[in-house]
């Protein structure tokens, strides 16, 4: 059943086997051939049942996405192509995209909010290879934001000690150095 492997496909990915995880997701798809149906009406599931929706679970995995709304808790840690990375995240309160980019020696993220709110304490990346990182500094919108960064043995832990409010159509952008 489809639900059980794309658990599985996504723990493996959590736990760092990304091309394996992978391979379980590609192995369900071609079984379904998406090309002749819908590719997200899996025959065990979705007509009766809402197991396919633990592909989610994999998509998620490859984000590396964590959130804590109570807390103000975001995180992202992307398992392919980090350097230049793109998608979509929903929170409690809105959704958007993030956007992750390296120039240089510097780590450029966005969270683009295109709907509701978004309440943020804390947001936490990987750390990219050839990053610095000793430096944050954060802006919504061009504004300057109250931000201080803490490197951690490859994440990279930005707090808004004041905490902040993501509106709709805003964009907070976190430049590290």
């Amino acid at each position: 059943m489809t639900g059980f492997e794309w658990q599985v496909a996504a723990h493996m990915i959590w736990e760092g086997m990304v091309e394996k995880g992978l391979a379980i997701g590609k192995a369900i798809n071609d079984r379904y051939q998406p090309e002749l149906r819908n590719p997200y009406n899996e025959i065990e599931c979705s007509d009766h049942y809402s197991r396919a929706m633990a592909s989610y679970g994999a998509y998620t995995a490859m984000c590396g996405y964590q959130y804590d709304g109570p807390d103000g808790f975001l995180a992202f840690a992307p398992k392919l192509q980090p350097e230049d990375f793109r998608a979509a995240f929903t929170a409690a309160e809105g959704w958007g995209s993030f956007i992750q980019l390296k120039n240089g020696r510097r780590q450029i993220v966005s969270l683009d909010l295109r709907y509701g709110h978004l309440a943020l304490n804390t947001l936490k990346l990987a750390k990219l290879d050839g990053v610095q990182a000793n430096q944050v500094e954060v802006t919504i919108d061009g504004r300057s934001v109250d931000a201080k960064l803490n490197n951690n043995e490859g994440s990279l832990v930005v707090t808004f000690e004041q905490g902040l409010t993501l509106k709709e159509h805003q964009m907070l952008t976190v430049e590290l150095s």
